[in-house]
């Protein structure tokens, strides 16, 4: 279902980007976008594909990966609704640095460049946060290829499951719910490391009272956060 004008104005100012355009500014952005939709699964671009545009999720949950040499996937970073993907390509024209596949039905609005970097240089204001937000997806790149390349495992999925709680944790009578329908698969992709290491250490915990699993542990409820913090650190 396509999103109104309204809609697609009141997701834009949300963003780090642009929060400091004016309704005008940002109708004009507008008019330069085109929607699209894409199912669970589906690829968006992958890596090597022409940059030739700037992404924002309307609707949904992207995934950001690339490919080990041994052909093992490793997701980079997941982009939720009202967030970008897709500057740094954009930018500099380069072919797409990673793969991008849609988590869940999606609906993305599409920014070309050839549109974008003239709006850019009429408003400059954009181009310092832009720097700001590529700096910061630097610095959590930077955290990702730390956590995954240096930290035993037990570490690295405890920090996961408590960064997880901070974006989209519900608070329940029992503890933190993470009712994100994550496979136990994918959670190891983002992590680094195999389906078994995390299914060992998700069971483990449930032993010792520190999680709770439902639906073939594709939910997980934090009931001793201190354990895991304790874990984490």
């Amino acid at each position: 279902m396509a999103h109104s004008l309204s809609e697609k104005r009141t997701l834009l100012a949300k963003n780090i980007l642009f929060c400091k355009l004016t309704e005008n500014e940002l109708n004009k952005l507008l008019k330069l976008s085109t929607e699209s939709s894409y199912t669970k699964g589906q690829l968006i671009f992958q890596k090597g594909d022409a940059g030739d545009s700037l992404l924002a999720v309307l609707e949904g949950e992207v995934s950001i990966s690339a490919n080990s040499e041994d052909g093992k996937e490793i997701i980079l970073n997941t982009i939720p609704q009202g967030e970008m993907f897709g500057e740094i390509a954009c930018i500099d024209s380069v072919e797409r640095s990673a793969t991008a596949t849609a988590v869940s039905h999606c609906t993305l609005l599409a920014i070309n460049r050839n549109d974008f970097i003239p709006f850019l240089k009429t408003n400059p204001e954009i181009a310092i946060e832009l720097l700001k937000a590529l700096c910061l997806k630097l610095r959590d790149t930077s955290n990702r290829v730390e956590t995954v390349g240096l930290l035993p495992v037990h570490i690295k999925l405890a920090r996961f499951l408590l960064n997880a709680s901070e974006k989209s944790g519900q608070k329940k009578a029992n503890g933190l719910l993470l009712d994100w329908k994550k496979s136990q698969q994918v959670i190891g992709n983002e992590i680094g490391t195999s389906r078994e290491s995390v299914n060992r250490l998700l069971n483990q915990w449930k032993k010792q009272k520190i999680l709770l699993l439902g639906g073939q542990s594709l939910s997980i409820t934090i009931i001793d956060i201190d354990a895991l913090e304790a874990i984490a650190n």
